[in-house]
């Protein structure tokens, strides 16, 4: 079953309660894996302490906090910790395809990107369907800013896996990087597929086409985010922004519902900013100023 979000202000206590505690060191390594929070020096500040200290405690959790710490210890360069994880896990499981890839992993970390290649392609050859290697080689391209070649993989991966949510993003962001609006729009639009409701991938979506000059139906999308999220300002700033655009592209001709929609931004986002200070002032102004009537 899937986890319910932590409350506000849970993780940052358990974070203060690891340093006294090693109960509390493995709760807390156990929500970041569930939580996916990404914060490697922690991982091995008390990861390795855990190791070091309290490997019975730890019990059969040992080397999925082994595995976390090394994997923390590539991130941020902790050769030490990388070099004795890796050991540990190769001498425990020799026949591992997943203590392979993290072989692979070590071979990046070295600059070793042949070997590490080798080593992905002798585990497809075997588990063609592992995706988390393929993963692994797109990662490499991308470390190595091969941005072409990393595209050319992604949409190979796609043609076997398509409900890939995560690749798809990960196309889009690389398609942003190398200029092609257009493509990463299309992206964007297998992602809302896939997950309609998502705020992130709405907005997303509706700043692409804005960025691509197709200012009416990013109008339609920033106004569905605006529809299910009233309070977010990224929301109510875009179609402030793609509603001047609409406004400017067609001066002659001018559209009740559009002025009728700016009027309603404008409401929403001085109702957002009143009383909230300096700043606050200057974005009504902004907002204000120099507003076509």
């Amino acid at each position: 079953a899937r986890r319910a979000a932590m409350e506000p202000g849970e993780y940052e206590a358990l974070s203060a309660r690891a340093y006294g505690s090693s109960a509390a060191a493995i709760e807390l390594l156990q929500a970041m894996r569930t939580h996916k929070i990404r914060q490697p020096e922690l991982v091995v500040k008390h990861g390795g302490r855990l190791i070091n200290t309290s490997q019975r405690k730890l019990g059969s959790e040992l080397w999925t906090v082994m595995e976390q710490v090394f994997l923390a210890a590539v991130e941020i360069g902790a050769d030490d910790w990388r070099d004795y994880c890796i050991k540990q896990l190769s001498k425990k499981f020799p026949s591992s395809v997943r203590v392979e890839r993290l072989k692979g992993v070590n071979q990046e970390s070295l600059e070793q990107w042949g070997q590490a290649k080798k080593t992905y392609e002798k585990i497809l050859a075997d588990k063609p369907e592992d995706t988390a290697t393929r993963k692994r080689l797109i990662a490499m391209l991308k470390q190595r800013g091969q941005v072409v070649q990393a595209i050319e993989a992604i949409n190979q991966y796609l043609e076997t896996f398509s409900t890939d949510g995560d690749v798809w993003h990960e196309l889009a962001e690389l398609y942003i990087e190398a200029g092609s609006l257009q493509r990463a729009v299309f992206c964007f639009e297998e992602l809302i597929v896939a997950n309609p409701r998502s705020m992130y991938h709405i907005l997303s979506y509706a700043e692409l086409l804005y960025s691509v000059g197709d200012f009416e139906l990013s109008r339609k999308y920033y106004s569905l985010a605006a529809y299910l999220d009233g309070s977010s300002l990224r929301a109510l700033w875009g179609l402030f922004a793609v509603n001047m655009a609409l406004t400017e592209k067609d001066k002659t001709n001018a559209n009740a519902k559009i002025s009728q929609l700016r009027q309603f931004t404008i409401d929403r986002l001085k109702l957002a900013y009143g009383g909230v200070g300096a700043h606050g002032k200057l974005a009504v102004e902004m907002l204000t100023s120099g507003l076509p009537p």
